[in-house]
């Protein structure tokens, strides 16, 4: 079993220290039961926490992004004996079917129908991928018929959801662009303004109306540090990730490598 003691907890952020005891619980609960324990859809950095305590275990952990791709993905938790089989990840693949004619859907009206409209909790379904003229979502498994009978309209256009094979998943390549900045601290509403060429109280403006994310979290405070691997998104200027830091320039401020999407 992983142990558990305040060092772990230094590690993280302190925001995190909820989803860090759930995932004791999980490590604990298969420890007692001999069986396997399969997680909801977690974003990137949740599935970093869950498999670096899962290692510190005498347990196995598996992701199903190393198998399906993408970035939500559900770790199954299992004993050191258990043989891995795809299916126990119990993810389906709907492709959703609608009039490309008269209609263009995009990853943002999903998004919005599942959660704003329908009630759907993100934890549930996976990446929605959107290819030229394809557009899927990974599903947990029991809740397959709810999407069918429920998900009929997106935005304007009539919808049907059709399960099919996940070895029929398209494949999303994004892309980025890298380039460097000069910040003279770590400081969030810093490194966003930099990075976006805003002026540093329109940054602290994004973040206190809670528009800026950290790490797919609601950023809690403009002075909040950031670090190599964090992950920054700001609603209406998209996301970037910080992939490096290659030192202090002459006039002390830290150079960045930042890679944005685009």
């Amino acid at each position: 079993m992983a142990k558990r003691s305040q060092d772990i907890y230094q590690h993280f952020r302190s925001n995190e220290a909820a989803f860090i005891d759930k995932v004791f619980g999980w490590i604990t609960q298969v420890d007692n039961s001999y069986s396997i324990y399969l997680t909801d859809f977690l974003d990137p950095r949740q599935m970093m926490i869950a498999q670096s305590l899962v290692a510190s275990s005498q347990l196995q952990g598996f992701s199903s992004r190393d198998y399906l791709g993408g970035e939500y993905g559900r770790l199954l938790i299992a004993p050191d004996y258990y043989q891995f089989d795809l299916a126990d990840f119990d993810i389906s693949l709907l492709e959703v079917n609608y009039n490309r004619k008269f209609n263009y859907l995009n990853h943002g009206q999903v998004m919005g129908t599942l959660i704003n409209q329908l009630g759907i909790r993100r934890t549930v379904f996976g990446d929605i991928l959107v290819g030229d003229d394809q557009l899927q979502l990974f599903v947990e498994r029991s809740m397959l018929s709810y999407f069918q009978e429920n998900v009929t309209k997106i935005g304007k256009a009539s919808v049907r959801l059709n399960e099919v094979s996940l070895d029929a998943k398209i494949t999303i390549l994004e892309q980025f662009k890298e380039s460097q900045i000069l910040v003279s601290s770590l400081r969030l509403d810093k490194v966003v303004a930099s990075v976006l060429k805003l002026s540093r109280s329109v940054s602290v403006k994004l973040i206190e109306s809670q528009k800026v994310k950290l790490n797919y979290s609601l950023a809690d405070s403009p002075s909040e540090e950031v670090s190599v691997g964090d992950m920054i998104s700001v609603r209406g200027y998209g996301r970037f990730t910080l992939d490096s830091q290659t030192g202090l320039s002459k006039q002390g401020k830290h150079k960045l490598i930042i890679k944005r999407t685009i």
